[in-house]
């Protein structure tokens, strides 16, 4: 389902409320750039959010948040 913003603010209040961490908030939040740049609308499509957000340190070790 595709969740339809006005403005650029009022999607960041809406991905702030359902990240559950930094890292999916910002992986939200370049989801919704990156839908805006080739759409000109602001937009997340709630079937692709991601549940997982997995981060690689130096070593080459995953970490999962």
């Amino acid at each position: 389902m595709k969740k339809v913003f006005q403005t650029r603010l009022e999607a960041t209040d809406w991905i702030a409320a359902r990240a559950e961490n930094e890292g999916q908030f910002e992986a939200m939040r370049e989801k919704l750039l990156f839908n805006f740049i080739y759409s000109g609308i602001y937009y997340i499509d709630e079937d692709e959010i991601l549940e997982d957000v997995v981060m690689r340190d130096d070593r080459g070790d995953d970490r999962r948040f």
